[in-house]
């Protein structure tokens, strides 16, 4: 596994910043996602009918793809890559573009985030949020989806997700980057949202399980979802895209990325100066 190295072992201020920054866009994420799921879904009927549920899915899951755009394209999003999920920091980290040293600091931020914002969706919205049908919008699965069929999806819908991002920033640098990982999110949730529930993401889950006391299949949600990104960062890095790591065309060093879309979304990109270089 090949990683970033500067020189630098120990997290340093500019870390810290990214991580704090990355704190603050994963609690008002997930606090938007929380919410949409609170009027979105937690406001249908027992009436109501499966292809009404399923628009209900399709639009809120719409609207956390937009939402990611819009946190990836924001100043904050620029300077900390705007993960926002465990699993991407961790998939960018086995393709060797985020160091082990933001890795550190980033992953409790992002659980911290998950927690705080179940919290301000409950202080914002009532009562509601803890009762059925939200339950602190607590990812559950379909009928029919155990744990292993589950386990499979989150961990291949991440995989996609990273293959995708590493291929885009060596491949296609000139590509809406943020774009791109807003639509797969909303896709696989469209899809996948009445079925496994639509997670992707260990923050996803993590506040909502802890406060509904919600556990089945809490370690499938939490952990499916980071081996699939750490395999296909592994993969990225040691087969596809080996030969651009062994020639030094990596993030942050002389990539062929163009200087501005190398501070783009989700790259991961840490600038040399630690501060965010667009105007």
């Amino acid at each position: 596994m090949k990683f970033i190295s500067d020189g630098v072992t120990r997290p340093s201020d500019d870390d810290a910043r990214a991580a704090l920054a990355e704190f603050g866009l994963t609690t008002a994420f997930m606090t938007i996602v929380f919410s949409a799921v609170r009027w979105g879904i937690g406001t249908v009927t027992p009436a109501a009918t499966a292809v009404e549920l399923r628009v209900r899915v399709v639009v809120v899951s719409a609207l956390v793809g937009l939402v990611i755009v819009g946190f990836a394209n924001s100043r904050a999003g620029r300077f900390s890559g705007a993960h926002m999920n465990p699993a991407i920091t961790l998939g960018l980290f086995a393709f060797g573009a985020v160091p082990a040293r933001r890795v550190v600091l980033y992953l409790p931020a992002q659980a911290v985030g998950s927690i705080l914002a179940a919290v301000v969706t409950r202080l914002l919205w009532g009562p509601a949020v803890a009762e059925e049908p939200v339950r602190w919008a607590v990812v559950q699965p379909g009928h029919g989806w155990h744990g292993l069929s589950v386990a499979v999806a989150e961990a291949v819908t991440l995989g996609i997700i990273v293959t995708v991002m590493c291929r885009v920033k060596i491949r296609r640098p000139r590509w809406p980057l943020a774009w791109i990982v807003g639509v797969l999110f909303g896709l696989q949730g469209a899809v996948l949202g009445t079925l496994t529930g639509g997670s992707a993401n260990p923050a996803r889950q993590l506040g909502p399980a802890l406060l509904s006391g919600e556990a089945r299949l809490l370690a499938v949600y939490l952990l499916a979802p980071i081996i699939g990104g750490l395999l296909a960062g592994w993969i990225a890095d040691h087969f596809e895209y080996g030969r651009w790591s062994r020639d030094g065309y990596r993030f942050g060093t002389h990539s062929t990325i163009r200087p501005k879309m190398r501070h783009s979304v989700v790259d991961a990109h840490i600038p040399s100066n630690g501060v965010d270089a667009w105007p």
